[in-house]
């Protein structure tokens, strides 16, 4: 039975990576917004290197495993670059995925705002062994295409902001222009109208008490899922020593809760994060994990000339 379910995904996954570049499922995007917004490159102002890994169904035979090293960084005073490169693997697909993010941002008094965009190669391939396998139909365009690799091209864009260095907000459109790169191109129901990731979030600060609480919300329009809604609470105590925080991801298909911990230690950060779902498949599964790790160079201050004694 759990065989069968795998390959019926695996299926629908072949399907909609032959056309399109699916979103990130990583959910630390609070922790790293490039993975969603590629005009948040390079826009805190440090050079920053992230390590993602994402273990979605744990337990699940052939679950979906997924690694991603990013880095961003400021590039002179209104330039920012950064670039991902994703692997992920699901029982017998494979799919690699590079990305360079471009962004201009601009500060404006208390208003700091950018824009962006990012280029993309991706390459799914499917192992041999899924033509052995009894629910296979010989024939089948999609899987044989895959077998010998299916090379997309995607682009997307989008716009980040903060305000007073506390309110941040991002709106990014993904496949806003995608291609198969031998030739093939998707139907015009696959058009890629409408597809967006708006984020918005707050940092309440308390110098008395010595924390700071960050609600933030994400609302999400992607291929191939329905709509949802991320609400995320996440704290930092201790002067970030100890990180803490809970998320609800609220959808017709995707409906989960997940409770995250962390710490930072001077530009070196670690995050874990569990997630359960509340759909009859958490009973197949031991929920998701996942780990990011983060490593920091600071943005350069400038000194005041001293003054010479006359």
């Amino acid at each position: 039975m759990k065989k069968f379910i795998l390959f019926v995904i695996s299926l629908s996954f072949i399907s909609l990576s032959a056309y399109a570049q699916e979103q990130s499922a990583f959910t630390h995007y609070h922790i790293n917004p490039v993975l969603i917004n590629p005009a948040a490159a390079g826009f805190s102002g440090d050079q920053q290197l992230f390590l993602h890994a994402r273990n979605e169904w744990s337990g699940f035979p052939g679950a979906p495993k997924t690694y991603a090293v990013s880095y961003d960084g400021p590039i002179g005073k209104t330039f920012g670059l950064g670039a991902t490169i994703y692997s992920e693997n699901i029982s017998h697909i494979n799919q690699f995925r590079a990305a360079i993010n471009y962004a201009f941002r601009y500060d404006l008094d208390k208003l700091k705002i950018g824009f962006g965009f990012s280029t993309e190669f991706s390459q799914m391939k499917v192992d041999n062994a899924v033509l052995l396998d009894p629910n296979y139909t010989p024939g089948d365009v999609n899987i044989e295409d895959a077998i010998d690799g299916i090379n997309n091209f995607d682009a997307s864009l989008g716009f980040y902001g903060m305000y007073n260095e506390q309110t941040f907000f991002g709106i990014a459109f993904p496949n806003i222009i995608m291609a198969r790169l031998d030739g093939n191109s998707a139907s015009s129901e696959d058009e890629p109208e409408g597809y967006y990731l708006f984020n918005l979030g707050h940092r309440f600060k308390s110098a008395e008490y010595g924390f700071t609480l960050e609600p933030s919300l994400l609302l999400r329009r992607s291929r191939g899922v329905p709509f949802q809604a991320d609400i995320n609470l996440k704290g930092y105590f201790l002067e970030d020593k100890l990180i803490g925080g809970l998320s609800y991801r609220g959808g017709s298909e995707r409906s989960a809760m997940g409770i995250l911990v962390g710490s930072k230690f001077t530009n070196f950060a670690f995050h874990y994060s569990f997630d359960v779902s509340f759909k009859k498949f958490q009973q197949y599964s031991n929920g998701a994990h996942e780990i990011t790790l983060s490593f920091t160079i600071p943005k350069r201050v400038e000194k005041a000339p001293a003054l010479e004694n006359n």
